[in-house]
């Protein structure tokens, strides 16, 4: 089988070394690269969940060399330890470590070595450098391992929707946190009972880091979850947008749109985006999203608007990027690549397609080769 499907297979290039280690980065939404230098994480195995014990090396990539700068217990293939550089400050890294058994944010100059510290681990930072958003990684863990971190215990396993934990505010000034709503306060209005226990498995900041969006699921009782959007603000405010449906990954088109694959008002599956004040909604058509299977994307815009590019899930033992051209409906496959390993749905490596560079390239994660690296293609590619 060939290993990368394309008509630009000379345009993809490895990233990251050719030796014994296995590379990744992580989520689709988090900021990869500043200047020359790609974020990575190298751990030694890819066959299994990491364990309490388990190191991730973080580092960065410039031409195919991996420069080691720190290491963490705080890490899952998916997200990897929410590694991303700094908004605003130059050669300045986030991610999460366990120091001395609490999990917390970790804010690193690459350069000086300089290090601040927040007193829990971030799900996301806003896009001004200044505030964390906080939710229980051992909740995630006991919901989705692949997502959590499982040296990280949640308190209230045995409560459904605990008063004193939820989404918690982490000011970086001052690297203190603070309940913001917590999950008691947010379960009716986002359209759960009493019967549900349940957990904010994704949160995101608007752009203008004055509001986010976060998804909470009710933990699976043999069945699906569900899942409610809603939108919250600094001051502990939410408001429900989608209630007991369905929602996956979304990414941010202003501080009023969101693009995401989802049902809007009982409509099939597919990728919309909604305005998050007025409901209004437009579909995305392609080619690939009305195929049988799977067929969710990791759904982003590129930064001049003109294309959303997402990854999916395996067919027939290939995982795609497929792109839409926003002005006029264009669309096609780019790119396919072998995923034949691993299999296990936790330790799985999605594509998690991003642009990077300065929106030049996207680079992607990968097991086409038989082992975790990090590739990347010139966006140019996009000319459709």
């Amino acid at each position: 089988m060939e290993r990368i499907i394309s008509d630009f297979n000379k345009k993809v290039k490895i990233l990251t070394p050719d030796d014994e280690s296995h590379y990744f980065f992580g989520y689709y939404d988090l900021r990869a690269t500043q200047g020359n230098a790609h974020l990575a994480h190298r751990v030694k195995f890819m066959d299994r969940l990491p364990g309490e014990n388990d190191t991730a090396e973080l580092g960065y990539l410039i031409d195919n060399k991996f420069y080691a700068f720190a290491s963490t217990t705080a890490w899952n293939f998916q997200q990897g330890s929410m590694l991303e550089f700094h908004p605003v400050r130059k050669n300045c890294v986030f991610y999460n470590a366990f120091l001395n058994g609490d999990a917390k944010t970790v804010i690193h100059n690459i350069t000086t070595g300089e290090k601040q510290y927040a007193d829990m681990p971030t799900a996301c930072h806003s896009h001004d450098g200044r505030y964390g958003l906080s939710v229980n990684f051992g909740r995630i863990f006991d919901f989705r391992p692949g997502y959590g971190y499982k040296a990280a215990k949640d308190l209230n396993s045995q409560v459904s929707a605990p008063k004193d934990d939820g989404i918690f505010l982490i000011d970086f000034a001052t690297g203190k946190s603070r309940l913001l709503i917590s999950y008691s306060d947010m379960l009716l209005p986002c359209g759960f009972t009493h019967e549900h226990k349940i957990l904010v498995n994704h949160i995101t900041f608007a752009p203008d880091s004055k509001s986010y969006v976060f998804l909470l699921r009710n933990f699976d009782k043999g069945g699906s979850w569900s899942t409610s959007m809603a939108i919250g603000d600094l001051d502990g405010n939410i408001k429900a947008v989608l209630k007991n449906t369905y929602v996956s990954h979304y990414y941010f088109i202003n501080n009023k749109v969101i693009l995401a694959h989802m049902s809007v008002r009982g409509e099939k599956k597919g990728l919309y985006t909604l305005n998050l004040f007025d409901g209004s909604v437009t579909e995305y058509q392609a080619d690939y999203l009305s195929g049988k299977g799977n067929r969710d994307i990791h759904c982003v815009l590129s930064p001049d608007g003109k294309y959303i590019i997402g990854d999916g899930y395996p067919i027939d033992n290939y995982r795609s990027i497929v792109g839409i051209n926003t002005a006029t409906g264009a669309n096609k496959v780019i790119l396919k690549a072998l995923t034949n390993v691993p299999s296990s749905n936790d330790i799985r490596c999605d594509l998690h397609n991003r642009f990077v560079f300065d929106g030049k390239y996207i680079s992607f994660d990968t097991v086409h080769n038989g082992k975790r690296q990090i590739a990347a293609f010139p966006s140019s590619v996009l000319d459709f």
